[in-house]
């Protein structure tokens, strides 16, 4: 492992190795700090973890309030290999012990330990371990593990520093990352603000002026009663824009007042969608999807709003129907239709700006878009996101 014995190495030898050492902490930390993006970071971190001690496996664990593992990033570990995996760790075991020490863990069989317990089925073997705690101004942010050195010798006291040294870096970078998404959240507030008082005080009032001109109209010349209906039909249309803006002003302060749950602003939606385009829809939501964080749900939203005015404009439906539900750590969302239908290559088409930006909007996420469609079969949009970082 990483300089096992320095005292038997010639002092030339160990100059070098401890200058390469610290040549690849400083490359890593400029690795974990270079990205704003929580879940990237995560990732980040746990590969270079295992890269910098050169172990077989390595983990990141994020613990909620109550002390459990709330998500679980790992690195060296093959798709297949994780999907064999029961479940994910909870937090039992040397994790836990991990969790409730402030010290590292360091075991070089962690098999003879009776902690070592709670493995889920067709986890891997592992021997070697070695765990770190990430601590910030007394507050836990995680917990690295790491497994199996690649040569097969126990992780050394200077492995355990270099980790050590890691986890102090990544404190930093996770925390930049909380930062950077609460800031985003308050920019998202101010502009749902600005956004509700451009829409109050300019487009309603010019609406307002619109109406008050017609209405002048109306007294100066003569109209049949067939006129006269027609007209009214036009005041109406007129009051009900206005209604549909107060709506939308009133949705973007409970966004941020209320925090209403995706089922709830879903279910606007539909309500909304059924009484503007004379469309059956409906919403179905299976799981509790409180790991959602605002982001994901404001995102999530706007897809689903996108995908409705385009149902609206193009596919001449008669039915809509919103289904999210729960696969594993992924959250599923589908808006399908009985429509037209049209080609899916459209996506390609650089003018086709609300389906590149659904598109977008879940790759931000760290998610999936894919469009299923044929002409005169309807349409199936489904998103993939993955509910935890």
């Amino acid at each position: 492992m990483t300089a096992t014995n320095f005292t038997s190495q010639p002092p030339d030898d160990c100059a070098d190795q401890h200058d390469t050492m610290l040549d690849a902490l400083s490359r890593a930390a400029a690795a974990v700090t270079a990205d704003l993006s929580l879940p990237r970071t995560l990732q980040a971190i746990t590969n270079i973890a295992r890269e910098l001690v050169d172990a077989q496996y390595a983990a990141l664990g994020v613990p909620d309030k109550s002390g459990r593992l709330n998500a679980f990033i790992t690195s060296g570990m093959t798709s297949e290999a994780m999907r064999r995996i029961s479940h994910e760790p909870v937090g039992l075991g040397l994790l836990g012990a991990i969790l409730e020490s402030d010290r590292p863990i360091r075991l070089e069989d962690l098999t003879k330990d009776p902690r070592a317990v709670g493995f889920p089925t067709n986890h891997p073997v592992m021997i070697r371990f070695l765990g770190v705690p990430i601590i910030s101004r007394g507050e836990r942010l995680g917990n690295l593990y790491l497994t199996d050195p690649i040569d097969g010798e126990p992780f050394s006291e200077e492995d355990e520093r270099l980790i050590v040294l890691l986890a102090n870096h990544a404190a930093v970078a996770i925390e930049n990352a909380h930062l950077s998404e609460q800031l985003q959240l308050i920019a998202l507030g101010r502009e749902r603000d600005r956004i509700g008082m451009e829409l109050h005080d300019g487009v309603i009032q010019s609406v307002y002026a619109v109406g008050m001109k017609l209405e002048i109209l109306r007294g100066q010349f003569p109209m049949t009663p067939e006129q006269t209906e027609q007209y009214q039909g036009v005041l109406d249309n007129l009051n009900d824009i206005i209604d549909d803006i107060r709506l939308y002003i009133r949705d973007l302060r409970s966004a941020r007042e209320e925090q209403l749950t995706f089922r709830g602003r879903l279910e606007n939606l539909a309500r909304h969608f059924r009484d503007f385009a004379r469309v059956d829809a409906t919403v179905e939501v299976s799981g509790t999807l409180r790991t959602l964080s605002d982001q994901q749900r404001h995102s999530l939203t706007q897809i689903v709003r996108e995908a409705l005015s385009n149902v609206a404009r193009h596919a001449r439906a008669s039915k809509v129907h919103i289904a999210v539900w729960e696969a594993g750590s992924n959250l599923i969302l589908t808006v399908e239709d009985n429509g037209v239908g049209f080609d899916p290559a459209a996506l390609l088409n650089p003018e086709s700006f609300g389906l590149r930006n659904m598109e977008q909007r879940a790759r931000r996420l760290g998610g999936q878009f894919v469009i299923e469609s044929e002409e005169g079969r309807g349409t199936c949009l489904t998103v993939t996101v993955p509910l935890r970082p």
